[in-house]
């Protein structure tokens, strides 16, 4: 009995000199609140004076419709982002694409090829650049599919 007296003794004392429980930082945030921030990051920039600055420093690379096809693509690998592509497009966040322009590729874990163009840019060209190739790929999904040609019709005779 003096045993188990002696133990719970040591316990009382050591849990009532205890650290209390350290609070969170003011910062931390559940994961689903750092999402939530990322959501309020919106592109505002002009999308048509986007494409102005788009024309001359993207094209050679992303192509003239951001489907990643320009002239020096060929030659790049990896190959440059296909901006057109709805489905990959509503996988990123503005922010990713804005941070792309500006960072480069290296500082978001892509390719070292995509240079940073915040040396070339300020903050407002960057956000009518980051508009623009936002709008491509809702250009993309918007557009009218033609019909393909049925194979199985013959020409109307005359």
């Amino acid at each position: 009995m003096k045993k188990f007296l002696a133990v719970a003794s040591a316990v009382v004392a050591l849990t009532a000199f205890a650290e209390p429980p350290k609070a969170k930082p003011a910062d931390a945030k559940p994961a689903d609140a750092k999402a939530a921030d990322a959501k309020k990051f919106a592109i505002t920039g002009d999308a048509a004076k986007g494409q102005v600055k788009y024309k001359e420093l993207c094209v050679a690379c992303h192509g003239e419709l951001g489907k990643g096809d320009g002239a020096a693509a060929a030659a790049l690998t990896p190959k440059p982002a296909n901006f057109a592509d709805a489905a990959h497009a509503a996988t990123v966040t503005d922010e990713y694409i804005y941070n792309m322009i500006k960072e480069g590729g290296a500082a978001n874990g892509k390719s070292p090829l995509m240079a940073s163009w915040k040396g070339a840019m300020n903050e407002a060209q960057m956000m009518d650049v980051a508009a623009f190739v936002r709008s491509l790929s809702k250009s993309a999904a918007a557009a009218p599919v033609a019909p393909a040609p049925a194979a199985d019709k013959k020409p109307a005779k005359k």
